[in-house]
């Protein structure tokens, strides 16, 4: 199982892209995404018009 904490790529499960650990820190920086939920494998964001994804920490 990949830790989200060490992982700097994740992909969006319900969309299968991948985002890297800098598009991710942006989107949180910036107030696009916002952490609802954190797994130890996942991290469930909120986006600005209230959807939830899931980001699924991966290893390349």
């Amino acid at each position: 199982m990949t830790d989200v904490a060490a992982s700097r790529e994740f992909r969006i499960e319900e969309t299968g892209e991948r985002v890297n650990g800098l598009e991710l820190d942006l989107h949180l920086f910036f107030g696009v995404w916002a952490v609802v939920e954190r797994h130890e494998d996942r991290l469930v964001v909120a986006t600005e018009d209230g959807e939830r994804r899931t980001l699924v920490a991966v290893w390349d």
